[in-house]
């Protein structure tokens, strides 16, 4: 009786039992000391049609300044502040100034064109433009899949699933799925969380409306799927079934 028990227990902690190096991020620099890493530096982001921005506008004579600030519109009700969504041609149409090529511009070479351009109606005028439309998505198993505004533009991996509340141990790390917009393309890469070397890749800091996608771990049953809910069950049943039996000896 006791051999039949100590089967069952012994299942039920394999079920519940995933390998310690499977849910390790970065293996190679756990198993050191110490060190140092060396990040890149995150990419410039390059302004995009139908990427919302905000503007702000101030000079010497702040009364002069407040004609551009435009009217208030859906984009404005869902975006705090005085915001404009680049049109299909990299264009921001401005009071007063009208269109401004902003499109294929980091937004430090932006803030120099607009305020080039409100030189001709302001003094000394001073430009803050910031992207705030920059969001990705996250998916498959972490705690809190869904799609997260980032406010700075600037997300990387880590934080990523940081934002998603991490990954469920039946995650694959060595195997997260990232999707991209390129121009007209959607490409794909495989990263591997535990290698450190995604720390360098070009990867590594995400881009506006990039897709996370982590994988189950194969050979391990997702929490989610109906058989782990119901194995569970069935085990206790049995582990139920044997007491009685040795009660009843």
């Amino acid at each position: 009786m006791r051999i039949v028990f100590c089967a069952i227990l012994s299942l039920i902690l394999m079920v519940g039992c995933v390998p310690h190096k499977k849910i390790t991020y970065f293996k190679d620099i756990n198993e050191s000391q110490g060190g140092t890493l060396a990040f890149p530096n995150p990419p410039a982001y390059m302004l995009q049609p139908g990427d919302i921005v905000e503007l702000q506008v101030s000079s010497t004579s702040q009364e002069t300044a407040q004609y551009f600030s435009k009217p208030g519109s859906d984009v404005d009700r869902k975006y705090a502040g005085n915001t404009y969504q680049i049109n299909d041609g990299g264009q921001i149409d401005m009071p007063l100034v009208g269109l401004l090529q902003v499109g294929g511009l980091t937004t430090d070479s932006a803030q120099t064109v607009i305020r080039s351009a409100l030189l001709k109606y302001l003094q000394k005028p001073t430009v803050n433009l910031r992207m705030v439309s920059f969001r990705i998505t996250v998916l498959g198993e972490v705690d809190n899949p869904g799609v997260y505004d980032v406010p700075d533009g600037q997300v990387n991996i880590l934080e990523a699933l940081g934002y998603a509340g991490d990954m469920t141990i039946y995650g694959q790390r060595e195997n997260v799925l990232l999707i991209r917009n390129e121009g007209d393309e959607k490409i794909y890469h495989r990263l591997n969380l535990n290698d450190s070397s995604t720390l360098t890749s070009e990867y590594f800091y995400l881009k506006n409306n990039d897709v996370l996608y982590v994988e189950p771990s194969k050979g391990a049953t997702s929490k989610d799927d109906n058989a782990y809910r119901i194995l569970p069950l069935v085990l206790s049943s049995l582990t139920f079934i044997v007491v009685i039996i040795g009660v009843m000896q």
